[in-house]
């Protein structure tokens, strides 16, 4: 009896558990229930020595099954208003496309993988933070889980365009959302922490209202706000497109 029991719990019992891809997977699944969100957001910049600069954007995104796209533009204060960012992702395409307008100069520009690094509006977050990264781009290992969380490991694959050595994710099994990230630089050492401290359910879909980036090495801290979120709303394509980056 015992060598049947334990030839049926052999036969039976799943040899694979969940992988890391599989987690990050139904993180992307999850933000993608619906197709398009449209949010005002503030962002709220502090330096090491507790100074503060505010932003506030509109923020624009679609996924279809071509890829996605999505626009950020400031509204305020007067001295950023109508700077836009572009982001474009294709399927096939192995990292995202960024373009900027700066409405001083009249002029657009593609952001280069040397410009994605930079400080975005001079907050604590990169413009390839804000693109954020294909699924495809990196390598994803499960750490540990617990009865709440899953714990990931992400490595870029291409170690020479990469600003990160690593980044660690605590992600919600509950929520299927990114609860956690922890960003290491090139020489291994912890540079920052993104922190999603508010995620509401809209329209049947989990989103992030609420997050802080700390910079361990500068002591600066951005802290994200989305003071309204519409989830499934129509978008028209010209928006989200070279023409809608420029258009005030």
């Amino acid at each position: 009896m015992k060598l049947l029991f334990l030839l049926f719990t052999i036969i039976f019992t799943p040899i694979f558990g969940l992988t890391g891809l599989d987690v990050m997977t139904k993180v992307q699944q999850e933000s993608q229930k619906k197709s398009t969100r449209i949010a005002i957001v503030d962002m709220k910049i502090y330096d090491q020595e507790g100074r503060e600069r505010k932003r506030y954007f509109n923020y624009w995104t679609k996924f279809s099954k071509q890829g996605e796209n999505s626009l950020i533009k400031f509204f305020r204060p007067k001295n950023v208003k109508g700077t836009s960012l572009l982001t474009r992702s294709k399927k096939g395409q192995d990292s995202k496309s960024q373009w900027i307008y700066l409405p001083a100069f009249k002029s657009v520009k593609q952001l280069s993988s040397s410009d994605k690094n930079k400080s975005f509006m001079g907050s604590d977050f990169t413009y390839s933070d804000i693109a954020g990264r294909k699924l495809n781009q990196d390598s994803h290992k499960l750490i540990k889980e617990t009865e709440m969380y899953y714990f990931i490991e992400s490595q870029p694959k291409d170690l020479e365009i990469a600003v990160y050595s690593k980044i660690r994710y605590v992600i919600s099994r509950k929520l299927n959302v990114v609860i956690k990230a922890i960003f290491y630089d090139l020489e291994g050492q912890k540079l920052k922490t993104l922190e999603n401290s508010q995620v509401s359910k809209i329209s049947d879909v989990n989103v992030v209202m609420g997050s802080v980036m700390e910079n361990h090495q500068t002591l600066g801290k951005t802290l994200l706000n989305v003071q309204s979120m519409k989830v499934g709303e129509k978008i028209n394509d010209d928006l989200l497109s070279i023409k809608g980056l420029k258009t005030l």
